[in-house]
């Protein structure tokens, strides 16, 4: 059983005058909570920009992924000085395994902030800080994301859990929910892996059966399997819009909202007949 969470905290020179104040009126509220606190613009191996808000690149904290393994959470500070930047480190981050990330945002409007949650941030807090809140949000994202994961997108079998529903007050309890909840862990681990098995043959079956559809040969490019699907589209729908429309070409291209010259262009290309469609009594 854990004794304490483990928290990152993304320190950046830009949000140096605030976040000390910020994290000093969090303090009473840490309790089992602690914090370590990053210096990645100062003695970090990472190539450092000079003359911009922040001095590191975008892809910093995705390179960083492995070595932040070992907390639980990590909280990033934002800015509108540092928005853009933030942004930017959070599209390049993979999907898939990463620590969670919980932002503290200073005057950011509610645009900016469903963004970064769009971007992969889990959670986050508005300043000035409620120590309650705070404290309310760090342990419930701990507790969706198992610890063995930290996964940002977690496996079905995080989510299907037979256990107790983990309350979100108290760490001792959460800590607790989650130790009875391992062995029908386990159990479901194994019936994900046959429903993979068996996702994958479905899917394997269904592409046979689009190539045959298609006649698509195996070990055709891309762009062959894209030209031959097109060219069937084409003829299809051009048939089809000449049967609806008793061979009349003109009707056909209106219908079809294409210039008339360009529908006429597909039907030679395609070597088809409007006569063909045609009633005894139809026109052109």
């Amino acid at each position: 059983m854990r004794q304490q969470i483990d928290c990152a905290v993304l320190r950046l020179a830009a949000h140096r005058r605030w976040l000390e104040d910020v994290l000093l009126c969090a303090a009473p509220s840490l309790n089992r909570i602690k914090l370590h606190q990053l210096e990645w613009e100062a003695g970090q191996d990472l190539e450092v920009i000079q003359d911009q808000a922040v001095a590191l690149p975008a892809q910093a904290l995705a390179q960083a992924g492995v070595s932040l393994r070992r907390f639980d959470l990590c909280l990033v500070p934002v800015s509108l000085d540092t928005l853009a930047w933030t942004r930017q480190a959070l599209s390049l981050i993979p999907r898939g395994p990463f620590l969670p990330l919980v932002g503290i945002f200073q005057d950011l409007r509610s645009a900016a902030m469903q963004d970064l949650l769009e971007l992969g941030m889990a959670d986050f807090v508005r300043l000035p800080l409620c120590r309650d809140e705070f404290r309310a949000r760090v342990l419930s994202t701990v507790a969706r994301v198992p610890r063995l994961g930290t996964l940002r997108e977690p496996e079905l079998a995080y989510g299907a859990l037979d256990g107790p529903v983990m309350p979100q007050t108290g760490y001792e309890s959460l800590v607790e929910a989650g130790r009875c909840a391992q062995p029908s862990l386990r159990a479901q681990t194994v019936k994900t892996k046959t429903d993979r098995v068996k996702a994958k043959q479905l899917a394997h079956d269904r592409l046979s059966t689009k190539h045959a559809q298609f006649g698509l040969v195996e070990g055709n490019s891309f762009r062959e399997a894209k030209s031959s699907l097109v060219r069937e589209f084409e003829r299809d729908y051009i048939s089809h819009a000449l049967l609806k429309h008793n061979g009349n070409i003109a009707m056909a291209a209106r219908a079809s909202n294409k210039h008339r010259r360009a529908f006429w262009a597909l039907m030679r290309k395609h070597e088809i007949e409007a006569e063909l469609y045609r009633s005894d009594d139809g026109q052109e």
